[in-house]
C-alpha cells in the first residue's frame, strides 16, 4: 500500500517567541498514509518512532468518503463524537453523506509501529497518526467540537479550553467531486492556519508515484471525483478559555467537516 511520510518537527524558537516558556504539549512527528486511486477497504497507518522511555499520546486520524461502519485500532479510544459511523460527517450532496472523520488516541511507548482502521466496501481515504509529548497521560483530551459546511472556507471551531498550555489540534477533511473543476494543485486545503502539521488527498501525485499517481494538478485527475482532502494543524493556548476558529480554504467548495480537539499539557507549572 502506498504511503506518504510528511514529517514536521516543531521549531523551538518560534514557539518561545510567539508564545513564551510555559509548558505545552510538543508535536515531534507525523506519519500519513492513503487508500491510492482505486480505493480500499482498509488503511495502515505508520505510528512515528518516540523516545525510549518516553510515553507519549499518540493520535490517529482517518478521512473517509462517505459513512462507513468504521473500526479504529485495536485497544485505542475514540475521541467522543469521533467514532466513527454517524458520529462526525460531512453533509450530504446527491450521492448521501460525503465523508466521515474519526479520530482514535493512545497513550503508549515505542512498542506499536503501525496501525490500522478498517470499514465495509471500497472507499477512499486518507489518514495520519501525529506524536505529541509532554501530555496529561491521565486525561490527555480535554474540549472537543466539530463543524460542517459545504463551501471554501473549511473552519474548525471554536472550543473553551479546560488547562492552561493546552494545545488544539485542528482538522478538516473535504470531498473533492465539486471543487475538482478549480484545484490546480497537489492539495485540495490551502492557506492552512499555523502550525501545519499534515496536508494530503487520498491518493499520491505522478511525481511521488508514476505508477497509480496523478498530477498536479488535481482538476486533470479522474480520481479527484471521489477523493478525500485532509489536513491537521494546531494551535498553542496559553490560558484557558475560547480559542477561536481555525480556517483553511478549498478551491470552489465543497462539503467538509473540522475538528477542534484540546491537548492537554502534563501536570505541573505552566
Amino acid at each position: 500500500m502506498p504511503s506518504r511520510v510528511l514529517i514536521y518537527l516543531a521549531s523551538v524558537a518560534t514557539s518561545l517567541f510567539l508564545f513564551g516558556c510555559g509548558q505545552t504539549p510538543n508535536f515531534e512527528e507525523a506519519i500519513t498514509s492513503y487508500t491510492g486511486p482505486d480505493g480500499a477497504n482498509s488503511l495502515s497507518i505508520g505510528v512515528p518512532p518516540g523516545v525510549s522511555g518516553n510515553t507519549d499520546l499518540l493520535v490517529a486520524i482517518l478521512g473517509v468518503n462517505g459513512n462507513p461502519n468504521t473500526s479504529g485500532p485495536d485497544g485505542w479510544t475514540a475521541v467522543p463524537g469521533l467514532a466513527g459511523f454517524n458520529g462526525a460527517t460531512c453533509q450530504a450532496d446527491g450521492q448521501g453523506t460525503a465523508c466521515q472523520l474519526a479520530v482514535f488516541y493512545n497513550i503508549i511507548d515505542r512498542t506499536e509501529t503501525s496501525v490500522s482502521f478498517s470499514w465495509g466496501g471500497t472507499r477512499r481515504a486518507a489518514g495520519a497518526v501525529l506524536r505529541f509529548s509532554n501530555v496529561d497521560t491521565n486525561a490527555p483530551i480535554g474540549a472537543t467540537n466539530v463543524q460542517r459546511g459545504s463551501n471554501a472556507i473549511p473552519t474548525a471551531p471554536m472550543v473553551t479550553t479546560t488547562q492552561e498550555g493546552s494545545r488544539v489540534l485542528r482538522i478538516a477533511i473535504s470531498e473533492l467531486d465539486e471543487a475538482k473543476t478549480f484545484l490546480s494543485g497537489s492539495l485540495a486545503l490551502s492557506d492552512p492556519p499555523s502550525t501545519l502539521r499534515v496536508n494530503l488527498v487520498s491518493f499520491p501525485d505522478a511525481s511521488t508515484d508514476p505508477t497509480n499517481g496523478c498530477g498536479p494538478p488535481l482538476s486533470a485527475c479522474e480520481a479527484t471525483e471521489q477523493a478525500i482532502g485532509l489536513a491537521v494543524s494546531d494551535t498553542r493556548h496559553a490560558s484557558t478559555g475560547a480559542s477561536g476558529p481555525a480556517r483553511w480554504e478549498l478551491a470552489g467548495g465543497d462539503q467538509w467537516l473540522a475538528a477542534s480537539i484540546e491537548i492537554k499539557r502534563a501536570p505541573g507549572p505552566n
